[in-house]
């Protein structure tokens, strides 16, 4: 069962940074980019449960060493597109 979500684990954060570039590619369409902000809302929300499911999977020892590694890899390759982004964002708020 634990193989099972692994492996569902790295297709989410791939599919979690595909919808990144797609919504960076968002148009704004009035009422202030409402649509865009709730857009990357709903993908926060995702990238903190994909987290935590990231953490609970790197503690698991019955995954094997390929899909280990593999989702170690997936792990860390969330965080870094989360703190891309975060920056990303700072940068262009910033006052």
């Amino acid at each position: 069962m634990s193989k099972a979500f692994a492996v569902a684990y790295i297709a989410f954060v791939g599919g979690l940074i595909a919808w990144a570039v797609d919504i960076w590619h968002l148009r704004c369409e009035g009422f202030g980019c409402t649509g865009v902000g709730i857009a990357w809302l709903a993908w926060v929300g995702l990238f903190v449960a994909g987290l935590a499911l990231g953490l609970v999977l790197r503690m698991l020892s019955s995954l094997g060493t390929f899909l280990a590694k593999s989702t170690e890899l997936a792990f860390w390759l969330q965080v870094a597109t989360g703190g891309t982004l975060f920056v990303v964002w700072v940068s262009k708020n910033a006052v």
